[in-house]
């Protein structure tokens, strides 16, 4: 079981035992000294309830400036918090206060820590655009010499996940700020990775018969769901805790090589080929951000206030639509073009 720390710096004159702490939500308590009438509080908790706790302590606290809320990942304490099991049995004979708790549960970490965790990684520095630019590099270099080997070293070094999750986490919660910044990052992305492609395949003769070119450029249903799935796993990878790494490496698989493909196959004059491995980067893009509102969406993720969250929900149901009728779209000209 995740734990996480959460320290509260109470406002000064603030009597925290009265009103911010909940023993049921809690693993363990403490209070600091109070240093010029400021307290500190530490909260020992389930990573599944630091929401609910979070949530509390903000209607607690929220109309005021002057407390601040720190959130810590734990790793290891002792003695070792055991999880309980329970049989069937045990299950039926859940008192309602007990049902109530476990409700509070919501399954993932924090909407505030995954927020912070996928806005450090929606990144538009030089280190994202020289890792877009070598992962380009190297993948190209892979498909033409139809090593697969060099195209998976390329995925791993592609940073592709952060942006389009970042982009349906925004939608979800209808954050503006986050949404420009993580279209910023894509479209920055994919236009560095198309133009050194493009020049790559002028420059470069290689045969478009090769299996890891020729098998970019041809679309089918089972792509679409390759897409769903990297999407879902790529927004799980956040929301449970699962290394992204590893996750980003199953996204890049999805998006890199048939966008490289796209890029080298127009630089060479292939235009014909290049509409499939156009149409199936499209498709990719569509399915992983479609497939991301919707995981979120399912595990309840939603803005705090009333107002943030009627704005967010128009704007989710929207992108929902528009993702969708998108992805109806491409499997038209799919079915109609490529079975």
């Amino acid at each position: 079981m995740a734990l996480r720390l959460i320290q509260i710096i109470t406002p000064e004159g603030f009597d925290p035992v009265e009103e911010i702490i909940n023993e049921e939500d809690v693993i363990e308590q403490w209070i600091d000294d109070s240093v010029s009438g400021r307290t500190t509080v530490h909260i020992l908790a389930d990573v599944e309830l630091t929401e609910k706790i979070l949530e509390d302590i903000d209607n607690k606290l929220g109309h005021r400036d002057d407390y601040r809320v720190i959130l810590l990942p734990v790793s290891a304490t002792i003695p070792r918090q055991e999880q309980e099991e329970e049989d069937d049995e045990d299950e039926k004979e859940k008192t309602k206060d007990e049902q109530e708790s476990e409700d509070k549960r919501v399954k993932r970490i924090s909407r505030d820590e995954l927020y912070e965790e996928i806005k450090a990684v929606v990144d538009s520095s030089w280190v994202y655009f020289v890792l877009i630019a070598l992962s380009c590099v190297v993948a190209a270099n892979g498909l033409i010499r139809n090593s697969g080997a060099m195209v998976i070293g390329a995925m791993v070094i592609a940073p592709i996940l952060g942006p389009n999750v970042g982009l349906s986490l925004a939608t979800t919660l209808g954050d503006k700020a986050l949404m420009i910044r993580s279209f910023k990052s894509i479209i920055y992305g994919f236009s560095i990775g198309m133009v050194l492609s493009i020049l790559m395949g002028y420059m470069i003769n290689f045969d478009p018969n090769v299996y890891e070119i020729s098998s970019r450029t041809v679309v089918s249903f089972a792509d679409i769901a390759l897409g769903l799935a990297a999407g879902v796993a790529g927004c799980l990878s956040f929301t449970r805790g699962i290394s992204a790494a590893v996750i980003g490496v199953m996204v890049a698989v999805a998006l890199l090589p048939p966008m490289v493909a796209t890029g080298l196959l127009i630089g060479s004059g292939m235009f014909d080929l290049a509409f499939g491995a156009g149409v199936l980067t499209v498709t990719y893009i569509i399915c992983v951000n479609l497939a991301g509102v919707i995981t979120f969406l399912l595990q309840g993720i939603k803005p705090k206030s009333f107002r943030e969250r009627r704005e967010g929900e128009e704007l989710s149901r929207y992108a929902i639509i528009i993702w969708a009728s998108l992805l109806i779209g491409l499997a038209v000209i799919i079915y109609t073009q490529f079975m």
